[in-house]
């Protein structure tokens, strides 16, 4: 069965309880929950399709019974697995609080919802949360002037939509408003939004004012303009010149992200960018080096060298990163994981580290060392244990996390398996 129609199957089944594990997930308690999967694992009925099932059911409720202060951010945390969720979101939308709003906003981006409809319904509201539904909705030409209103409203989740809304127009006139709002605008995220935004624009009037701010700017506002120079129009401005001189001159994590998106571009920028990378890889702070070995190349031979001998490093953490790059490499795979495996049995803080990477790199053996850690007590752990599961393909252990008493791990895991980009179905060992 296609794997929509299965849990849209699912999501409208639910009043039906016609698997036990379902409707636990959907009116039972956490603790029942828990002894259902428990039992259903022992019993070996979880198997991919059933445990995106339960997904569906755990994130579809934690939707529907989302309140308070964090309900908006709990329909925040599924934007990224929103198209299996599209029925709970649209009953969720339907009411008039900031957590129907937000869905609103998710329907509208899944192309769900007439932008023409909700600016004529919500421009106007007094509830900012749903003033930024309109807001999101307006990167039309049509609704220019209503976009660029937005960028001063007093709620800052309209601001923020509104410029979400001009980085997909990339209309010129919206510059000026948007280096005010780079400037000026007192949430950091949303200056960072306006970054995006004006690069996405273009033009020499943007470069000058990157150039201007970029002295003052903090390390988070100039990442967005590393960010920004790479954009098409604006890299063609004068953006790859500044990203040329960032990755030369610069010092730090500036260089090393700039010299990174040099590395997607053809010719003698992508051998610029290689080399920084391979001389921060070697000779950089420890953040750096781990940024650098995460974003170097393979296809340099001096990033290959910095790489091999960053594995050899006695910071434990430069040689986990390192080596969980050479599980890439088909030449040096064997012996990396050989090598991650030993560090993953340690009693230090690089084990988990080790593990993730062997998840990562699909070796099937470390599955054992991940399990014990969905019982720990750090629910950053938990997540991070049922997450590299399902990079192995194993479901029915990584369910665990579905029944978390942390709603952030349940809602993170569950949207994980619904994702698009979940992990192809776990093949028999041989």
């Amino acid at each position: 069965m296609p794997r929509k129609l299965t849990i849209a199957l699912a999501l409208a089944a639910f009043a039906c309880g016609s698997n036990p594990a379902l409707e636990t997930a959907l009116h039972g308690d956490l603790a029942s929950l828990k002894r259902q999967i428990r039992a259903e694992r022992a019993d070996g009925d979880l198997d991919r399709d059933a445990v995106e099932e339960l997904a569906a059911a755990v994130a579809g409720r934690e939707i529907r019974s989302a309140r308070g202060e964090l309900a908006e951010v709990r329909v925040s945390r599924v934007r990224g697995c929103a198209a299996p969720l599209l029925p709970v979101l649209r009953v969720r939308a339907r009411r008039a609080d900031d957590a129907g709003a937000r869905a609103a906003v998710l329907l509208y981006e899944s192309g769900e919802l007439d932008a023409r409809t909700l600016i004529d319904r919500h421009a106007r509201a007094a509830s900012g949360a749903w003033r930024a539904v309109a807001a999101r909705a307006s990167s039309t030409r049509t609704h220019a002037d209503l976009r660029r209103a937005f960028f001063v409203d007093p709620d800052e989740r309209a601001r923020r939509a509104a410029l979400e809304a001009a980085q997909e127009a990339a209309d010129p006139k919206d510059v000026p408003g948007l280096l005010e709002a780079a400037r000026l605008d007192p949430d950091p995220e949303a200056r960072s939004l306006a970054i995006h935004a004006a690069g996405a624009s273009g033009g020499p009037r943007v470069l000058v004012a990157f150039d201007d701010m970029w002295p003052r700017a903090n390390p988070e506002i100039r990442s967005a303009i590393i960010h920004a120079w790479a954009m098409p129009k604006t890299f063609r401005a004068g953006g790859r010149e500044r990203l040329v001189s960032t990755a030369e001159s610069a010092s730090g994590g500036d260089a090393v992200a700039a010299a990174a998106i040099l590395t997607r571009m053809p010719g003698a920028d992508a051998a610029l960018g290689a080399t920084v990378l391979a001389r921060a890889v070697r000779e950089g702070t420890d953040a750096e080096r781990r940024l650098a070995i995460e974003r170097a190349p393979f296809w340099d031979s001096d990033v290959r060298k910095a790489v091999h001998a960053a594995a050899k490093d006695p910071d434990l953490s430069i040689r986990v990163a390192a080596l969980a790059r050479l599980t890439e490499n088909s030449a040096s795979r064997s012996a990396a994981r050989a090598q991650l495996r030993h560090l993953s049995k340690s009693s230090n803080s690089v084990a988990l580290r080790a593990r993730v990477a062997l998840a990562n790199a699909g070796d099937e053996k470390v599955g054992p060392e991940l399990i014990p850690l969905l019982d720990r007590p750090n629910p950053d752990e938990r997540r991070i244990a049922a997450l590299s599961l399902l990079k192995l393909g194993d479901y029915a252990h990584a369910a665990s996390a579905l029944a978390d008493d942390d709603p952030e791990v349940r809602a993170d895991v569950a949207c994980s398996v619904l994702s698009p980009k979940s992990s192809p179905k776990r093949k028999p060992r041989s």
